[in-house]
């Protein structure tokens, strides 16, 4: 079999490349998702987003720019397309590129431009496979113009042809994969457990998808995305398998950064308000599965707006930095502490047994804050007012949990600063 596999097409290729379009799909609410990501986290917008043509460098776009057979180009909704396309990433640029406030009318121009697509995509997936002899024409172009890595082989795992984007990926040629098996590609991260989970559902349901680290040619580990189809001909007899990958290790890194920012503060690495939410819901959880308390401490530096102003910002940042760190010291590896804003700490300290142990730690917190910090050569002096509010006595709901806490912060700066203070013990 060559490459003439994509200009004889049995049914099963046609409803696979149908279900590219599918892809396509699945790919630009990815690319929405992703510019919503840049609008919302302040992230420098991807080159590509904001270049002169930005229509015709995403996956879709490479493909939809390069198709010359006017037997398409004639179709109403493959026609249609291309200006919606042109129309949505003009509208993503310009919000990407914009200082001013984005206004509802710009964001649901946007959002509007992208339904649209989505409809025609799927409008035009009726139309080609109703067709097909033209879908026939295209598999060729397509096959060696994708964007993805494209692998097929005979049913014995034998490579009997690669395209263009899989020897870019891999470093392998056509000559070298070819007559090759995918186990060229294997990294050892995976165990023969997990090959083994992968043939089967491909042997059982015809196809299998999901993540796998291979190794490049130069020796380089990669992450994919991978998926694989069993291709029958037309005596229900396997034919081939077609895989189909894309090379996803920056976007995965680019996932787990945003995951981080969303979580954790970006000055002392500490979890932000977000993460604290949640890791005070899982210690109350756990409190009443076992019959313990939860202590909530809300803390505020004395001090840290004289040091700030004397020493500059920086100095202040650093202060935060060390203030971090010592708070992180005084805890267990079951407790956590977050940055809420500004000079603002908060802890959560799950299964304590008694008041006691809470007093032990507040005490040990404020003689750590109390001890003198080294600032650029600069002795600085603060210390912390501390509130403390208990699960389940003072509360059953964390919001409220918090502002008790922070009540009782208040309450021990109104009255000398440098101690703690109990919710319940306020007058």
């Amino acid at each position: 079999m060559n490459r003439n596999l994509f200009q004889a097409l049995t049914l099963s290729e046609l409803e696979m490349y149908a279900s590219e379009l599918e892809h396509a799909v699945e790919n630009h609410a990815r690319w929405l998702a992703q510019v919503n990501r840049a609008l919302i986290c302040q992230l420098p917008p991807d080159e590509k987003d904001i270049s002169e043509a930005p229509h015709h460098l995403c996956h879709f776009g490479r493909w939809y720019h390069s198709i010359d057979n006017t037997d398409l180009t004639e179709v109403e909704s493959f026609a249609r397309i291309g200006e919606v396309h042109r129309l949505m990433h003009l509208s993503a640029k310009h919000l990407l590129l914009t200082d001013d406030a984005i206004t509802t009318e710009e964001y649901d121009r946007l959002i509007a431009h992208a339904e649209q697509l989505r409809d025609l995509l799927n409008l035009l997936h009726d139309d080609l496979s109703r067709n097909r002899n033209l879908v026939s024409k295209l598999m060729s172009k397509v096959f060696q113009n994708a964007s993805e890595g494209v692998v097929i082989t005979a049913p014995d795992s034998t490579i009997i042809n690669v395209n263009r984007a899989f020897t870019e990926v891999t470093g392998y040629s056509e000559e070298e994969a070819i007559g090759n098996t995918p186990k060229m590609l294997q990294s050892g991260i995976q165990g023969q457990e997990f090959y083994d989970q992968m043939w089967q559902e491909l042997q059982q349901y015809g196809q299998w998808q999901g993540e796998i680290w291979n190794r490049k040619k130069n020796g380089e580990v990669y992450l994919e995305w991978l998926s694989i189809a069993a291709v029958y001909d037309e005596q229900g007899e396997l034919s081939h398998y077609v895989a189909i990958f894309a090379d996803i290790t920056s976007e995965k890194e680019n996932e787990e950064r945003l995951q981080y920012l969303a979580h954790y503060d970006q000055l002392t690495q500490l979890p932000n308000r977000i993460l604290f939410g949640d890791r005070l819901k899982q210690a109350m959880a756990q409190a009443r599965r076992e019959q313990t308390q939860v202590a909530i401490l809300f803390l505020d530096l004395d001090g840290f707006k004289a040091v700030n102003d004397t020493l500059g910002h920086n100095a202040g940042d650093e202060l935060l930095l060390q203030v971090a760190q010592r708070l992180s010291g005084c805890l267990r590896a079951t407790d956590t502490v977050a940055r809420f804003g500004g000079d603002e700490f908060t802890i959560v300290l799950p299964a304590i047994d008694s008041r006691e142990s809470v007093v032990r730690i507040a005490h040990k917190i404020g003689e750590e804050i109390a001890r003198p910090f080294t600032l650029d050569g600069h002795d600085a002096h603060i210390t912390t007012s501390i509130g403390i509010s208990l699960y389940p006595d003072d509360s059953k709901t964390p919001q409220q949990l918090l502002e008790y806490a922070d009540n009782a912060m208040y309450y021990a700066k109104r009255h000398g600063k440098n101690h703690h203070e109990f919710y319940s013990d306020r007058p």
